[in-house]
Formats: structure tokens, C-alpha cells, sequence
């Protein structure tokens, strides 16, 4: 008995940095759109108590509790007081340390896969509950497409898709950025008087991202990146997250697969992606918007 479950990466139509909070993590307001560029995860019943994760993936990753998947996997299984364990196989192509969420995005899966497996009785806001235990921004890949978040990005609100008919690129250097350290980099901007940048807005979204400077001043490439993504003239484009991939789309296929060739011929790490309007995919039961 298994479940396959798509985990979908994420992008950031915009980052704003509200302040700093009392217990030391910072007020966001944010726009997520999921996308199709996905990790599969295979769940399978076993009848020791026991959690076995496998992970297969180009990048270094634990595959013990330091790992989302397992400790989402272990608070289900104590939550709902099973003696059965179970096996995942998390098949990895979202990029780690790249501001797409794939960590989370897995996060979510298990906790989806898991009810699935096991036909829990567990209530949508039970699953967020648990959620939200992983990571501030799992729950959101329980809704999936575009989502306003506040707070840690945990507090969401779904609203209708403006992406309709856009495919985009995502283009990731070779460097890669921890959220820590970004926000680090964004303190020390504030402290020497750095301003945030004006609104920019796009349908009614401001997708200006306030930790593009800190993420450029520890990865310099990004602004030979940005340069040639605005070249290409997109219909829309900036950094996810704390970066530091990038996205660009525009309405027409053609010119996303176009800017996605050159982009690769430039030795970037390119994805061509859709939006989607869930944050999970049960095998079988994808929707694109």
C-alpha cells in the first residue's frame, strides 16, 4: 500500500520586510504562486514503528530528523497514535537553498501523503495546525496557487489566479543563499541606512522584493542575472524569496522557451515552469491553471 504525492516549488510575486518581531523573526507580506516544477515523494505502509526516508538528489541532504520530510512524517504518526511506520522515497528536483520552498513544499506532501496512506481523520485545520509545527511557510503548500502571506507567511489569504495563460522561467546562479543569512544582510542594510525600494507594482501586487540588495550583496552574479533578465523584457520578473533564483514570465509559450535557451547557453540553471492552482499533486489528480 503507497501513496505518490508532487510537492510543488513556490515563487514570491513580491517580498515586503514589515519589521522585526518581539520573538526575533520578521513581519513579512508576501504574494506565493505555486508552480509545476515539483519533488516527488512515494509513501509506503510498514508495519515497524519506524520512519525509513530515502532521498535521491543531485544535492546533499540529511536524511534524518534535520530533514522536513521526517519530522512532518514523525508528528503525524505521534498525532494520531499509529504503531505502523512508514517509507518514503523523496525523489528531489526543486534546487535547495534557492528560495523556491522545496524543503517546505516536501513538508506539506508528507503531511498529505500521510493522511492519504492512512485515511486519518484529520480536519483541514488540524493539517495546518501540524503544518505550521514544520515551518512558518508549510502551510501554504497545503493551498497552493496564489496566496496572499503575512505574518511569518503563515497567515494566508487565497486569492483569484492573475497568471492565467503565463508560463515563466526560473534561473538559478550557482550560488546558493540560506533565508539566515539574507535577512542578516537585510539588518545590516537598515542599520547603515539603506531604504527599501518604491512600490512596484503589477496588477494590483506590489512585487517589489525587499531583500534583493542583501541577496545581490552576497551573491554578485545576481546583478549580471537581473541586467539579462530585464533585457529580455518579461511581462514580469524579480527575485523569489530570499533568492537567489529568479523568475520571468510572459503570456506567450514561445517567448518563455526562447528566453529559457539563452538563458541556459549562459550556463544559468534554467526550469521552464506553469502556475498551478494547488500547492500538492496526488498522482493522477494534477490541475494547472
Amino acid at each position: 500500500m503507497s501513496k505518490t504525492v508532487r510537492a510543488c516549488a513556490k515563487i514570491n510575486l513580491g517580498l515586503r520586510v514589515l519589521g522585526r518581531r518581539p520573538d526575533g523573526y520578521h513581519e513579512i507580506e508576501t504574494f506565493f504562486q505555486s508552480v509545476d516544477l515539483h519533488d516527488t515523494l512515494t509513501l509506503e505502509f510498514i508495519e515497524r514503528p519506524e520512519i525509513q526516508l530515502e532521498v535521491v538528489s543531485p544535492w546533499a541532504l540529511p536524511p534524518g530528523r534535520e530533514n522536513l520530510v521526517y519530522r512532518a512524517a514523525e508528528l503525524v504518526l505521534a498525532h494520531a497514535g499509529l504503531r505502523a511506520g512508514v517509507r518514503i522515497l523523496l525523489e528531489k528536483r526543486i534546487p535547495v537553498g534557492a528560495g523556491l520552498g522545496g524543503g517546505s513544499s516536501d513538508a506539506a506532501a508528507t503531511l498529505v501523503g500521510l493522511r492519504e496512506l492512512f485515511q486519518l481523520r484529520l480536519s483541514d485545520t488540524e493539517l495546518h495546525r501540524l503544518a505550521l509545527n514544520v515551518g512558518s511557510d508549510v502551510p501554504y503548500f497545503l493551498m497552493g496557487g496564489l496566496c496572499r502571506g503575512r505574518g511569518r507567511g503563515e497567515i494566508l489569504e487565497k486569492i483569484p489566479s492573475l497568471l492565467c495563460g503565463h508560463s515563466l522561467v526560473l534561473v538559478k546562479p550557482s550560488c546558493s543563499l540560506s533565508t539566515e543569512a539574507v535577512y542578516r544582510e537585510y539588518d545590516k542594510l537598515l542599520e547603515h541606512g539603506w531604504q527599501p525600494p518604491a512600490v512596484q507594482l503589477w496588477r494590483g501586487i506590489d512585487c517589489a522584493n525587499d531583500l534583493e540588495e542583501a541577496a545581490m550583496r552576497l551573491c554578485p552574479q545576481l546583478r549580471e542575472l537581473r541586467c539579462i533578465l530585464r533585457d529580455l523584457k518579461p511581462d514580469l520578473w524579480g527575485m523569489s524569496g530570499s533568492g537567489p533564483t529568479y523568475y520571468a514570465m510572459w503570456p506567450e509559450p514561445a517567448h518563455t522557451e526562447i528566453a529559457a535557451s539563452a538563458l541556459a547557453q549562459q550556463g544559468y540553471t534554467v526550469f521552464f515552469a506553469r502556475p498551478t492552482s494547488t500547492g500538492y499533486e496526488l498522482v493522477d489528480d494534477c490541475r494547472v491553471d
